[in-house]
């Protein structure tokens, strides 16, 4: 471990500095949105536009990659990356704001893509798990921490705008300065959308509903918790929470869910997230701490979701079609998380701030009851050679490479 760590250091302590600034970045951007008074369905098209980007970018960086390669590619989507950061305090309308946030999702999905395919040409087959541990544990750990920079300044201020500018100019150096050769990029071959539903019905839905609940969630969380009049340090750890046992869950499920019949965990898990839905907007009026309590049940079942459905899906298929089927899983989280935001905004809307977890009650329980009916349809598979395995919300098809279960596909 300490050798792949010594090749490799270069790109995580970048790549940390990235999520740190990610983190702050969409917490401040919610908080600033409803202290400009921007109002619910204005800030969730801003929220949506950084999914645009994101989907956008994770289309169109690779041909930037082929054409120009790794390094200037990155130092161009960070420099881009910290433009946009600061145009946010200058250009204060939402409309301004929406195509920010494009520019944004472009830039950071175009910096996961270059580092996870950099942390495949790094790899092994030996080594792949262990990089792809490394890689979830930062992007958790940093995401988190960056929620408390919140705390620094005061969000109506330019300061934390400042701020995350300088981290993602920072982020470059260490990566530029690094004399770590840039990879051969191998852009992952996908399947259609219909390809993919006839592969997984179950796997195909369960990505799109990700989309829409995990978006809402990390977009739309920060703004849920300033409209329910929480403090910034508050708002902080609201978003801490959901982070920290939201990665925690990720070990104990996959265990249970690779020796009982995964459609039961998933099925399971998003049930019992409806409930804790419930009792989440009933402690939000008594009790704070019985609030975040319930905030980490929550997140302890809720955000499995994304593994337990690539590990579904991976369970129909062979280890060298698992990477191809990713790019098409991600497409497809992709357009949820485009819509997540507007359906929320929308929510909350016509209901107030519990809209927000009412929109999540009800998505959770759509997913259940598809999974229900697909159990019906179809029977479990027998001799899977899949598992599951812990992944971070942001990993790209490229990513999916560094899986132990899955073999390189040869262009």
């Amino acid at each position: 471990m300490t050798t792949i760590l010594s090749k490799t250091w270069a790109l995580f302590f970048g790549f940390a500095i990235i999520c740190l600034a990610h983190g702050l970045q969409g917490t401040l951007i919610g908080v600033r949105s409803v202290i400009e008074g921007f109002g619910f369905f204005s800030t969730g098209v801003i929220v949506a536009g950084y999914y645009v980007g994101y989907l956008s970018g994770s289309l169109l960086i690779p041909i930037l990659l082929r054409r120009v390669g790794h390094i200037r590619v990155f130092a161009a989507l960070a420099s881009l990356a910290s433009i946009a950061i600061l145009l946010h305090s200058v250009l204060l309308d939402p409309y301004s704001w929406f195509c920010i946030r494009i520019l944004t999702g472009i830039s950071l999905s175009g910096i996961f893509v270059i580092m996870e395919s950099w942390l495949n040409d790094k790899s092994t087959n030996e080594t792949r798990g262990q990089l792809l541990s490394v890689y979830m544990i930062i992007t958790f750990a940093f995401l988190g921490c960056g929620q408390f920079l919140l705390n620094i300044s005061d969000p109506a201020k330019v300061d934390l705008f400042i701020l995350v500018s300088v981290l993602l100019s920072f982020a470059l150096l260490p990566i530029l300065l690094s004399t770590t050769e840039q990879p051969n990029f191998s852009n992952p071959k996908s399947l259609s959308l219909k390809e993919f539903y006839i592969i997984s019905p179950l796997g195909f839905i369960g990505a799109l509903f990700t989309g829409l609940i995990h978006s809402a969630v990390f977009g739309y969380g920060a703004v849920y918790a300033a409209s329910k009049e929480l403090g910034l340090f508050e708002i902080s750890m609201f978003m801490v929470i959901i982070s920290s046992f939201g990665a925690l869950s990720q070990w104990p499920i996959g265990y249970l869910s690779d020796r009982i019949d995964r459609r039961i965990i998933l099925i399971g898990t998003t049930f019992i997230a409806s409930g804790l839905c419930l009792l989440i907007v009933g402690s939000s009026y008594l009790s704070l701490i019985m609030f975040f309590i319930f905030v980490a049940f929550y997140s302890a079942v809720c955000l499995p979701m994304y593994s337990l459905a690539v590990a579904h899906v991976n369970d129909f298929l062979k280890p060298d079609e698992i990477v191809a089927a990713s790019s098409s899983f991600a497409i497809l989280v992709g357009i949820g998380a485009v819509m997540g935001p507007i359906l929320v905004s929308s929510f909350m809307s016509l209901i107030g701030a519990n809209g927000f977890f009412i929109y999540l009650l009800i998505g959770h329980a759509m997913l259940g009851l598809f999974g229900l009916y697909r159990m019906a349809k179809r029977a479990k598979p027998v001799d899977l050679e899949s598992q599951y395995t812990p992944l971070p919300r942001n990993i790209t098809a490229a990513g999916m490479e560094l899986n132990p279960v899955t073999d390189p596909i040869d262009e």
